[in-house]
């Protein structure tokens, strides 16, 4: 109900472009395929992705594995943990707003992937604020993320865009990586891959500076 509303509110009071997009063809997709900065996309994305469902799938196997906490609390505490995201989610939006996506995305990827390295390496009686203030930060990537996005490409192309960059980021972001993390857990723990994990997330920072936006007035 909530996002038929939301639907019907912004088609009240939204403001979209008035263009079509581009149909599915295979000129408009050798386009965006050839155009670099549709690829830096790609890979932010799937750290982004990583950084939320990523390390929320492999989150309670962490904790009751490595911490040796109990699986109802482990359930309850990562559940709790993603209510303060609604939030940080409009602050996020107001910040790239604000100061533009890049530098958000940069602050972003450098926090999130030090608070992901905590997770790992948080003592026992820290690991409990490790999870809260991990996805606090973490979800903060998607308003930055979607707004760079609808840049990398020309108004008819954003639709083509984005169909292309969700996927791609969801199977390395959303399956790719907790299969590492499971595989490094095997060989040595899950707080090993989820501190690799982390790290990677901090490269976003770096890819962050090599996106060309068009039509850029911020950061």
């Amino acid at each position: 109900m909530a996002a038929i509303l939301l639907a019907l509110v912004f088609h009240r009071f939204g403001r979209g472009g008035n263009f079509h997009g581009e149909p599915f063809q295979y000129t408009a997709i050798r386009q965006i395929l050839a155009n670099r900065a549709f690829w830096i996309m790609v890979v932010l994305f799937s750290l982004g992705i990583s950084s939320t469902l990523g390390i929320f799938t492999m989150l309670p196997l962490y904790l009751v594995t490595d911490h040796g906490m109990d699986r109802n609390w482990a359930n309850t505490l990562i559940a709790i943990s993603r209510v303060a995201g609604i939030a940080m989610a409009l602050a996020g939006g107001w910040a790239t707003d604000r100061f533009g996506p890049k530098r958000i995305l940069r602050i972003i990827f450098v926090l999130t992937g030090l608070l992901t390295v905590f997770i790992s390496l948080a003592p026992p009686r820290w690991v409990a604020a490790a999870v809260f203030l991990q996805p606090i930060m973490a979800v903060c990537f998607f308003p930055a993320g979607l707004a760079a996005l609808s840049m990398v490409s020309s108004a008819g192309e954003r639709n083509l865009t984005v169909s292309l960059t969700i996927p791609m980021a969801f199977l390395l972001g959303g399956g790719a990586v907790p299969a590492l993390i499971g595989i490094i857990g095997e060989i040595q723990s899950f707080g090993w891959g989820i501190a690799l994990v982390g790290g990677l997330i901090m490269t976003g920072s770096i890819f962050a500076n090599f996106i060309r936006l068009q039509d850029q007035t911020r950061g």
